[in-house]
């Protein structure tokens, strides 16, 4: 595997050289090069390419579908999720603007864009995407707490007995979320709830919930619909980079690294000779990849690959 000073050593574009010293060498952050590299992120032309579409009330439009003509080509989560890629965070302004919106949400001062869904209950569903997306910004965000602690509640309730109860998670459900029983439950094995609960469980109901999830069929939803514990048959395919996503969602729970053992053998193993990883063309989505400002040359793309996998099993 290629070192990180290896990757400091070649000609970088800004975002994967501002993402390495960030993450990989922990360059502390008023450091005067990572304040200059932040600057130019701001600048640079994929971040460009998002806030530019950004309304004056600090959203993008609709938040979780593309259901109503509006005036960007992005939902709000599908730009809060490239800017986080891209390196932005709290400080930043167009980050701050956003929190003020779904704060505003959650608080009830506002309504999202979207079309309310008649499945399930709007508002549980609006306050749980929107407190996710709190959470991933910032940890310590008081009121997307409330929301997740009430998730967390639930998840421990389904996991209580020495495993998954769905009855047990029903009760739960109906009890602490105080909903109507005529809208369909939220299933637990997608990305908000995934994303909304490091920290949050204790560690024999982490351990049972980590367990349940890699041995779904069903994967994550919204991230990958297939079983966790089957690996994809590419590794240089769009399928794959959404299997690493979901990991890189596992990794966030202190308890997830013990039981990740073979998903490191598998990306270990699709190292290229020449110390790279390459997920190939097929995996730029303009949500994960690219980070470099083009591909036009493929060792950018090696870079942008590499630079993502080494931040992934630095955290495993």
């Amino acid at each position: 595997m290629i070192k990180q000073v290896d990757l400091l050593k070649m000609e970088l574009d800004v975002i994967p050289k501002y993402l390495i010293l960030r993450d990989l060498e922990e360059t502390a952050k008023h450091n005067i090069e990572l304040t200059c590299l932040k600057k130019a992120v701001i600048k640079s032309k994929w971040v460009n390419h998002i806030i530019s579409q950004q309304l004056n009330d600090g959203s993008w439009g609709t938040f979780h579908s593309m259901s109503q003509n509006i005036n960007t080509k992005v939902t709000t989560e599908q730009a809060l999720r490239r800017l986080i890629i891209l390196g932005l965070d709290s400080s930043d302004e167009p980050i701050k603007k956003i929190v003020e919106y779904m704060e505003k949400h959650l608080l009830g001062e506002i309504e999202l864009r979207d079309r309310p869904e008649k499945k399930h209950n709007w508002t549980l569903f609006t306050h749980l995407i929107v407190a996710t997306w709190l959470r991933i910004i910032d940890p310590d965000n008081q009121l997307a707490y409330e929301v997740a602690k009430d998730w967390a509640d639930v998840i421990t309730g389904a996991f209580s007995s020495s495993t998954y109860n769905s009855c047990d998670y029903k009760e739960a459900y109906y009890d602490i979320h105080k909903v109507s029983k005529d809208k369909c439950m939220l299933n637990f094995t997608n990305f908000y709830i995934v994303s909304l609960l490091p920290g949050l469980l204790p560690e024999e109901i982490e351990l049972k919930f980590i367990d349940y999830i890699l041995n779904s069929t069903q994967g994550i939803y919204y991230i990958y619909d297939r079983p966790l514990n089957i690996q994809p048959d590419k590794f240089n395919s769009k399928q794959a980079s959404r299997y690493i996503n979901a990991y890189e969602l596992l990794s966030k729970y202190a308890n997830s690294k013990s039981k990740l053992k073979r998903f490191k053998d598998w990306l270990l193993d699709n190292i290229q000779e020449d110390g790279f990883w390459d997920m190939g063309q097929v995996s730029k989505d303009n949500i994960q990849f690219p980070l470099s400002d083009s591909w036009r040359v493929p060792l950018k793309r090696k870079i942008d690959c590499t630079l993502r996998l080494q931040r992934l099993l630095y955290k495993i």
